[in-house]
């Protein structure tokens, strides 16, 4: 559980005695395939850290459409907004693969939090950058069209990837939920992969994505800016 903790930007610079305080907190959860962890409107009583796996958050629309708003992998913390809000959950959550989880009680670990001020800066962090990451995907939702979006993700990733092969990256989900993603629906997203294919942007076999013109992608990439 304390290396867990460790991998989380909310827990990583504490000290020893504050994660086991954590720990003290928490217990361990183990998900399947699928399993749905909790679902929007459910009572709140944890939040979570993935040790393992990878768990997609989501929103659906009265008419069923879906729109991720995160995947969280190993180290990543959700569902913290509960800890203030009126105690349920304002999303869904669903395990893309097995998956192991820290579950941290929310009203002991607010106990800690009066008496640990590093904690609790941690935690006004982590709340900020989740509020600047929510601020951008409604901007982007809202004010580009889905080749911007697709343009702005595969720069982003190129611009994160290591090793011998810059230009190249591999998708982590399945295209289906890469377009819940990215707000539109999976024929669109198809749309204009095929476009960039076609403009000589890009090359796709399977989950892999070469990319052969960096600057008309980065173009792309910034004309919603």
């Amino acid at each position: 559980m304390r290396e867990t903790l460790k991998l989380s930007q909310m827990f990583s610079q504490l000290d020893d005695q504050a994660l086991d305080d954590i720990s003290s907190a928490a217990v361990t959860r183990t998900v399947g395939l699928d399993e749905m962890i909790f679902q929007e409107g459910d009572p709140a009583h944890s939040f979570y850290i993935v040790g393992k796996g990878k768990v997609k958050i989501f929103k659906l629309s009265p008419e069923g459409k879906e729109q991720v708003l995160m995947i969280a992998e190993p180290g990543d913390s959700f569902a913290e907004a509960a800890l203030f809000s009126d105690r349920r959950f304002p999303a869904s959550a669903q395990a893309l693969e097995e998956t192991e989880l820290v579950a941290i009680e929310h009203t002991r670990f607010a106990a800690l939090l009066g008496c640990n001020p590093d904690l609790a800066v941690s935690l006004i962090a982590r709340l900020s950058e989740l509020l600047r990451k929510m601020t951008r995907l409604v901007e982007v939702l809202s004010l580009t069209d889905v080749n911007t979006r697709l343009a702005r993700f595969i720069c982003s990733h190129r611009n994160e990837a290591t090793g011998e092969m810059p230009d190249e990256i591999r998708l982590a989900v399945k295209k289906t939920l890469l377009a819940s993603q990215l707000g539109t629906i999976p024929e669109t997203l198809s749309r204009a992969f095929a476009r960039m294919v076609k403009d000589g942007m890009i090359r796709v076999h399977g989950p892999v994505i070469k990319i052969l013109d960096p600057g008309r992608l980065e173009n792309l990439a910034e004309s919603g800016r």
